[in-house]
């Protein structure tokens, strides 16, 4: 073959990789939004239901632990089980789930319901490391911030749409109107996903998969320092965007719940931007991209503590905070999977545990700080965790420096 018909054939190979990814983004994205759909129909929940506002946000944390038990039982499958059979069995008890959700006509059971939902809502967790076996050459970065930039996406789109819908459909219906979303996904999905991949762990038990899982935290120094890493920058970005309504919501600014949640198209936008991170991955490495962007976290935090009374610099900080956040966890996402390619799922399941207990983390001192001296201490305590996540970054970097291959491979 000539080079003009090589490079001929790449540039197809890579343009129909593209299309794929596109679709595996818009996959993940919708499946993660489900998960934060309690925490914007809180008010019409509750009043449908007839209940406190306290008590119908317990739907929105079941839905959180659902989704972080759900990461560490049923993850690790897909170094076992080929991912296109996985994915497209749990999107359509996703569906089922929600869809049973929006009928239930009391809070406990709602409550069991978004539990259920949460644990079959790991879609993106299942699709990022079967993406990455699958990439073209050179697209490994991207294909992964591209991913982690599709999560944001539907974490903040589905408040959006979910925030316009509440108010003249009521919750139930909106529920429904996801479940509709999720299942037109199918399809399309099985067609971007139709190549199997190498699997590592077939024919292992699955009471090994998860010891192994368990094994891994333990001994994987790189795990270790990544997941830890993560587990603080998630805790500053979730203690910031927990709190944003009742800032948004307050007297400084008084605007009203609805408006405040349209706030959540900064970090929309912030997610569409993520997945040029990607390119800085593959041709600078992910050790010196984390850290770029944890500096560019802790610089947005800073200003925090100054600007949170001026809305639009506020607004431009919480965008740097999300997209800070999502490309360094991008660049070592990106990373685990790469020093893991034996059990690249569980793997990816030790790091993603890891990023949402350290949300909840984050939710628990968010709201602490702020009852104690507002935004402002909140953007203090951000401040501090993205200090103790650069002194892990410090700690991976010398590692990286003196591992084979040095940074630029890692």
């Amino acid at each position: 073959m000539s080079d003009s018909a090589a490079s001929q054939a790449t540039a197809t190979s890579h343009r129909a990789w593209t299309l794929r990814l596109a679709v595996l983004a818009t996959t993940a994205a919708i499946a993660v939004s489900v998960i934060y759909l309690p925490q914007s129909m809180l008010t019409d929940l509750a009043a449908s239901l007839g209940v406190a506002p306290s008590v119908a946000s317990i739907a929105a944390t079941a839905a959180q632990v659902g989704y972080a038990i759900g990461i560490f039982l049923l993850v690790p499958l897909s170094d076992r089980i080929q991912p296109r059979r996985q994915i497209t069995v749990q999107l359509v008890l996703l569906t089922v789930a929600l869809l049973a959700t929006a009928a239930m006509p009391q809070i406990v059971a709602v409550v069991l319901g978004f539990l259920v939902v949460g644990l079959v809502a790991n879609i993106a967790q299942l699709t990022i490391p079967a993406a990455n076996k699958l990439a073209p050459e050179g697209r490994s970065g991207a294909t992964t911030a591209t991913l982690v930039g599709a999560v944001l996406v539907g974490i903040f789109g589905g408040r959006v749409l979910a925030s316009i819908l509440v108010g003249a459909i009521g919750w139930r219906l909106v529920v429904v109107v996801f479940a509709a979303l999720v299942l037109a996904t199918i399809p399309l999905f099985r067609r971007a996903l139709r190549v199997d991949v190498a699997l590592s762990e077939r024919g292992t038990r699955y009471g090994s998969l998860l010891s192994s899982t368990v094994k891994l935290a333990r001994t994987s120094s790189t795990a270790l320092q990544l997941s830890g890493m993560n587990f603080l920058a998630f805790a500053t970005f979730n203690s910031l965007w927990t709190v944003m309504v009742l800032h948004l919501t307050g007297p400084h600014f008084g605007w009203s719940v609805a408006t405040a949640g349209l706030f959540s198209l900064v970090g929309l936008a912030a997610g569409v931007v993520t997945p040029f991170g990607g390119r800085l991955i593959d041709r600078f490495g992910a050790v010196p991209v984390a850290g770029v962007f944890l500096a560019l976290m802790l610089i947005a935090a800073i200003s925090i503590v100054v600007d949170s009374g001026n809305i639009v610099l506020f607004g431009i900080s919480m965008f740097l905070v999300t997209l800070a956040n999502q490309s360094a966890q991008s660049a070592n996402q990106n990373r685990v999977l790469r020093t893991n390619p034996e059990a690249p799922a569980q793997a990816n399941t030790v790091f993603m545990v890891a990023v949402f207990l350290g949300g909840s983390v984050g939710a628990f001192l968010g709201v602490l700080a702020y009852g104690i001296g507002g935004m402002t201490a909140v953007g203090f305590q951000a401040v501090v965790l993205v200090l103790l996540a650069l002194g892990i970054w410090v700690i991976a970097y010398r590692g990286a420096r003196k591992s084979e291959g040095g940074l630029r491979a890692t």
